[in-house]
Order: C-alpha cells, then structure tokens, then sequence
C-alpha cells in the first residue's frame, strides 16, 4: 500500500510564558532605490528624453512656418548676387512681416497738433511724417535740385514764391510747382517703399496705398514716352549673360 503523500510543516516555534519567542525574526530585504532605478533604466530614460526634444523642435518648426504671428521671412542674400546694389543698412535680408503688432504714430489733423505728436514735414512725401516713420531718400530729395530745394509757390500765377520746406510745411492750402519736383518726389518715393518693405520697417499712408504706387509709375512712364532727343539717342549698354535668382 502507498504510504500517503504529507505535506513537510514547519513546527511553529514555541512561546515562553513570558511571551518571548525563541526564533530569530528575520528583515525583508529594503526596497530598491531610486538611484539603482536610474542607474538599471538610464539608456531608456536618455533616448525617451531625446525623442521628446526633437518632437518639440518639430512642432516649433511647424508652428513656425503656419501659425501667421510666427511667420517671418528672412533672405539672406545671396553672394552670388552681389551685383546687385542694396542699401548697407538693410544687411542683404529681407523680412516680409513685423515680428509683431506695432503701434500706430499719428500726426493729427494740423501743424500744431503734428509738432506736439513728435512730426515733422516731409519734404518728399509732401506730409507730415512722424519721427517714428521710415524717411528714407528725403535728404536726396531735397537736394536734388543742384543741391538746392525745389522752387514753390502759392499760386499758380507764380507771384508769391514759398522761401524754404518749413513754409511749405506751415502752408494749411496747396501749392504749385515744377513737374520736375514731382517725378523725382515719384522715384524716390518708389525707392523708399522698396527699401521699408525689405528691411520690415513701418508703412505710412502713402507707402501702402497701392493707388499712390500706380499714380507714380504711370506718371513717369508718360513722361518717358513723350519725345526727347536725349533719350532716344544711344547712351546705354545692356548685358544679356546674366543669371536671376528669387527666393
């Protein structure tokens, strides 16, 4: 016959009367620590720690090149189209939008209230423009003339003769003028739209007014077909091996 499967117990230790046990209790084991974790778990901890960082880099990127407050264009220029004649303070970059909401400089409705908003006239806009304004090629403007200032006046008779560009300024009517005066106001002003929209700077009335742009264009292009000796003789030499680039 089989002897019968037992299971092996342990006796239970006895108790004295007094409650003291006669076995030795023994500790777990501590558990493990912070630093073993880091130290078993480091190449995974490092390599989630990075993913992490190029998603974020992505989504700035991103956000960057959709998100319209973030959006800015910069071209730096390239040096191979160094021919090219830009203005040394634009430093050969381009930036499309302002980098953020800017504040808007007015100057009234008078010369008083102009002078006290921090304006002054403009000669070549033939405006008050505020001190915070973009007044590219005003000085070439005005001394375009042989170096001395357009010659102005109060009626078109030409009987009263305006002395300088601060009483054309304080005139609170019009003027009158030689054509002259306002086909360079018209090239000049082109240029200085181009270069405040290169460099990002501020855009007054008349530089974002796309109506003033055509009036200046077609302006010099009828001037420019009407006859004249000097400019239909020969007196420019084109280069046809030239290579654009745009960007």
């Amino acid at each position: 016959m089989d002897k019968p499967f037992t299971r092996d117990y342990e006796p239970v230790s006895g108790v004295d009367a007094d409650g003291d046990s006669d076995t030795t209790v023994t500790n777990r084991p501590p558990r493990q620590g912070i630093q073993q974790f880091l130290k078993r778990n480091l190449a995974a901890i490092t390599i989630t720690g990075l993913l992490t960082v190029v998603m974020l880099l992505v989504l700035a990127v991103i956000a960057a090149l959709t998100v319209e407050p973030f959006r800015q264009v910069l071209v730096m220029k390239d040096s191979s189209s160094s021919s090219l004649a830009y203005p040394a303070s634009m430093k050969g970059q381009r930036q499309c939008l302002p980098p953020a909401p800017r504040v808007r400089y007015s100057c009234g409705n008078s010369t008083e209230e102009a002078r006290k908003l921090g304006c002054a006239y403009d000669p070549l806009a033939g405006c008050w423009l505020h001190k915070q304004c973009p007044n590219d090629y005003t000085h070439e403007f005005a001394h375009f003339n042989n170096g001395k200032p357009f010659v102005y006046y109060y009626d078109e008779a030409a009987t009263r003769q305006m002395k300088d560009y601060t009483e054309v300024g304080d005139n609170p009517g019009h003027y009158w003028t030689a054509t002259r005066e306002h086909l360079v106001h018209c090239l000049y002003l082109l240029r200085r739209g181009h270069d405040v929209h290169m460099r990002g700077d501020r855009l007054d009335n008349m530089l974002g007014d796309l109506e003033h742009v055509d009036h200046c264009t077609n302006m010099l292009a009828d001037w420019l077909r009407r006859p004249d000796p000097a400019l239909d003789a020969l007196g420019t030499q084109g280069f046809t091996h030239c290579f654009m680039n745009c960007a």
